[in-house]
């Protein structure tokens, strides 16, 4: 349900009352039961909850009598202010993190979508994480993850997140990068996605460096990267000027994934469709986990008219969590590069 002070219990409500999503796959609530039975009637979504606690949740039952509403937390509602967040509301999403990422480490769930939380509520309740990826990586015990973005016109792939600009050249090495390559092949494997299609690396500077003269990171560390890529079967090309590219070869049939180098390199040709433009995936886990491209909007929640929050993104992460739990057929992901079940 995400931060409950925040927009997440009005846009799940709203996202779980389509039918049309429902008939796609069998969809499961995690949250505080009154938060989003509140959520339900205030945003004036159809869907009637069914609590049960997640122990007792049978998952190959069929719904029945409503919407299956897992109980992460009791009480919730008195422990925040809507459009605040506080410790309170922090702890209420913690608990529905660990609510649904255990189920999905048990398979018991074929995956996870997650509404937008808050950093600062997070850490407020004694949880140390920046964000929902390095909790649910620790909860699953995963080295290392990745960020792609998915569902819009392009898949595009994170190199660096969340680090300063001036920061991004230090923090790009060949390891990391060739890491991260490996990342895409595995993706493209995993949800077959075409394991020979290509993946694309963005360079760093204007213009990919104009042969040095504005920059030697090119050389220096994206081009040895892609060649150990190649050189372990992954089919790597680039670095392309990041200014031209999605206008010129983002429309290339045999794209894969598009590699970007720093957070808006890549997140602005994601979002360019608005909210829903695209969904957040994370790479590493060994289950499919979704989530919106936006976050907590603490100053449209709980309110109506036009302030009302748009669900289009948890729709998207929706429907894309659906999509790749059923070309990932279930399995366990493996994340190694290259591994047994690689096909190039």
């Amino acid at each position: 349900m995400g931060d409950p002070a925040g927009i997440g219990p009005e846009i799940l409500a709203r996202t779980l009352a389509l039918a049309s999503l429902r008939r796609e796959a069998r969809l499961v609530a995690v949250g505080d039961p009154e938060v989003l039975e509140r959520a339900a009637r205030h945003a004036g979504a159809k869907v009637r909850f069914r609590v049960i606690a997640p122990d007792a949740f049978d998952e190959s039952a069929p719904d029945g009598r409503g919407m299956a509403l897992l109980a992460s937390t009791e009480d919730a509602w008195g422990s925040f202010e809507p459009g605040h967040p506080s410790a309170g509301s922090g702890l209420a999403a913690a608990r529905a993190i660990e609510v649904a990422s255990g189920l999905a480490l048990e398979r018991r769930a074929a995956g996870i979508v997650t509404a937008p939380i808050s950093k600062k509520a997070l850490q407020a309740a004694g949880y140390p994480f920046p964000g929902h990826t390095e909790f649910l990586g620790a909860l699953a015990g995963a080295q290392e993850t990745r960020m792609l973005f998915a569902g819009g016109r392009h898949r595009i792939l994170l190199a660096s997140i969340h680090v300063a600009l001036r920061r991004v050249p230090d923090v790009l090495t060949i390891d990391s990068l060739t890491r991260t390559l490996e990342y895409a092949a595995s993706a493209l494997r995993i949800f077959r996605w075409g394991g020979r299609k290509t993946v694309a690396v963005l360079g760093l500077n204007p213009h990919a460096g104009e042969d040095g003269m504005f920059g030697d990171e090119e050389s220096r560390i994206i081009a040895p990267a892609i060649e150990r890529a190649k050189a372990s079967g992954i089919r790597a090309e680039g670095p392309f000027p990041a200014d031209t590219f999605f206008a010129h070869r983002g429309q290339d049939a045999g794209l894969g994934i598009v590699v970007a180098m720093y957070h808006d390199q890549g997140l602005i040709p994601a979002k360019m469709g608005g909210i829903g433009g695209a969904a957040n995936v994370t790479l590493g886990l060994p289950y499919v986990r979704s989530s919106v491209d936006h976050g907590t909007a603490f100053d449209r929640a709980w309110k109506r008219g036009k302030l009302s929050p748009d669900p289009s993104g948890l729709v998207m992460a929706t429907r894309v969590a659906v999509d790749l739990a059923a070309r990932a057929k279930g399995r366990r992901l493996d994340w190694t590069w290259p591994s047994s079940a690689s096909s190039t």
